[in-house]
Order: C-alpha cells, then sequence, then structure tokens
C-alpha cells in the first residue's frame, strides 16, 4: 500500500489529470475493439501499436506519445510488465509524420521585458490587485517560475505546501537586494521543492522594486500566501491563475499583444536571460531546467 501511495506521487497533478483522459481513450479503444480486460493489462505490443495508430492522421505525435505514457504509467503502478518496444517507438513515429497541420501548435510567443514595461505603466501599484499581478508577473519571468509554482487554484482558499508563504520569501542575501524565493513544490521535484532566484534588473520590471511594493500594499505576513492581495474588506484573497492572466491580458490587448498563456512567463524570462548574454549553464541553474530543453528558447 505505501509503495502504490509512494508510485502514484511520482507525478504531477497536471500530469495524472492528463493521463486520466488518456487513460478513458484507451478503455474506450479496447471497449471498440472487444479486447478483453485481462488483454489490457498488460498490453502486448500490437494491442500498444494499434492504439497508438488509432488517431493517425487526426492528432499531433505529441498527443499520441503522451497518451502511450499514460498507458506506460499505468502498467507501472500496477505493477505490470510493459511490452512496448521497437515497434511502438516506429509506430508513434510514423504517427507523428502523418499529423496534420492543424494539429501542429504555433510556437508560443514569450512575454518579454518590453511587455513587463507596458504592465507597469498600465497598473495602479498602489492598488492591491494590481502590485500582486504586477510582482507575480516580474518574479514569474526573471524567476523563470511556472505560475502553478506561485499561484492558488482557489481565490478564497490554498493547499498547505503548494504555494510559496510570506516567509518563503528569503531576507535579500545580496547588496543589491536579491532574495531566494523558496518553492515548497514544483513540477519536477514535488513537496521537496526547489529555490528561486529572484535577482535585481535593471529597469522599470525589477522583481525586487516590485516585492518590496507589494510586501507594504498588501501587508503580506509570513503565514499568508505572498501572491495575494486585499480586497475592499481588508481580506486577503489568493491570486489564481486565471485572474492574473487576465489581468495580464487585458492590458497587452490594448497595445495589440497577442493573448500570451502562463508558460509564456517562464519561456520570456529563459529568453531574456539568454539574449542578455547571461551563460547558459547559469540560466539552466536559475530556471531548474534539469536539461538542455531550454535553449530552444535562445531566439
Amino acid at each position: 500500500e505505501k509503495i502504490q501511495r509512494a508510485m502514484q506521487n511520482a507525478w504531477a497533478d497536471s500530469t495524472l489529470d492528463k493521463y486520466g483522459a488518456s487513460l478513458e481513450a484507451y478503455f474506450h479503444f479496447c471497449n471498440k475493439e472487444q479486447v478483453s480486460r485481462r488483454q489490457r493489462l498488460p498490453a502486448d505490443e500490437f494491442l500498444l501499436c494499434a492504439f497508438a495508430a488509432s488517431r493517425a492522421g487526426e492528432v499531433a505525435g505529441g498527443t499520441a506519445r503522451g497518451a502511450v505514457a499514460a498507458v506506460k504509467a499505468w502498467h507501472i503502478v500496477n505493477g505490470e510488465q510493459w511490452n512496448g518496444g521497437i515497434r511502438l517507438r516506429y509506430t508513434l513515429r510514423g504517427v507523428e509524420k502523418l499529423a496534420p497541420s492543424s494539429s501542429k501548435r504555433n510556437e508560443r510567443p514569450p512575454v518579454t521585458a518590453a511587455m513587463l514595461d507596458v504592465l507597469d505603466e498600465e497598473l495602479d501599484h498602489n492598488d492591491p490587485k494590481d502590485a500582486a499581478v504586477f510582482v507575480t508577473a516580474c518574479c514569474a519571468i526573471w524567476g523563470q517560475a511556472r505560475l502553478g509554482e506561485l499561484l492558488s487554484t482557489a481565490q478564497g482558499s490554498y493547499k498547505q505546501g503548494r504555494i510559496p508563504l510570506g516567509a518563503d520569501l528569503k531576507p535579500p542575501s545580496s547588496r543589491a537586494g536579491s532574495r531566494i524565493l523558496r518553492l515548497p513544490y514544483t513540477k519536477t521535484k514535488g513537496k521537496l521543492g526547489e529555490d528561486a532566484m529572484i535577482c535585481r534588473q535593471r529597469g522599470r520590471s525589477d522583481p525586487i522594486h516590485a516585492v518590496e511594493n507589494h510586501l507594504v500594499v498588501n501587508d503580506i505576513q509570513a503565514d499568508l500566501p505572498l501572491f495575494a492581495y486585499r480586497n475592499e474588506r481588508g481580506d486577503l484573497k489568493c491570486l489564481t491563475r486565471k485572474k492574473f492572466l487576465e489581468r495580464c491580458n487585458e492590458v497587452w490587448a490594448r497595445h495589440g499583444f497577442p493573448t500570451h498563456t502562463g508558460h509564456a512567463f517562464r519561456i520570456g524570462g529563459t529568453t531574456e536571460l539568454l539574449i542578455a548574454g547571461v551563460s547558459p549553464e547559469v540560466v539552466q541553474a536559475m530556471g531548474r531546467w534539469k536539461s538542455d530543453a531550454f535553449k530552444v528558447y535562445w531566439r
């Protein structure tokens, strides 16, 4: 039972959500093809290839790979042998080549320092919500953080140990005022958490200045969510991803910028640092990248 519990926590919540939908698709496929329950787990390679190829010409290669990864995770959790081999790899390669052009996403544009300058100009830094929005934007881009590592999913509550509290923002650690932000839960490390470096930046999107303003305007206490704001009654409300992106995109739309998603902040910070000439090794360490995948944003 403990092994089962530990293995179920090996994947991030967002990954498990996607896997759940993929497993439903696998079960639906098996029902349609009259595959018995005994044949589904463990599945032989022929069945895995048939499932992978079932939507060839309809979906992107990444979608098919994700669906197969979900079935593999299901096998692992249940202690069953995984029979995917070279035939499955070739099948997935074929699905990728047959993917319709409509399934291929355009490269997501990153949030830029210039876009943060627009936020700085348009937002009211004495308004509690706007102050929270701006500090979140600055910390997300310069700390190369995922929004899910900073923001609660609900406005009126939060999961303990999932988002930073006031105490997770450490005191200044350099003469420039740079700080360490402890991320109690991250996509790759889970509950082990990681440290994000929030360093002083030149210009209007300096996260240190934004942090100092936010702490005063919203009276953030050590035991309360860091990325939150006071409402009209003085109650603290968590800033959610939805509210955050709505406010940012509302401002940017007036200046002709397209709608941006949450991941655009992380890749934006990576891009800005690389373009500025920061060593790729330093960018990789600061962004907590586990591989060289971040280099695709060197544009």
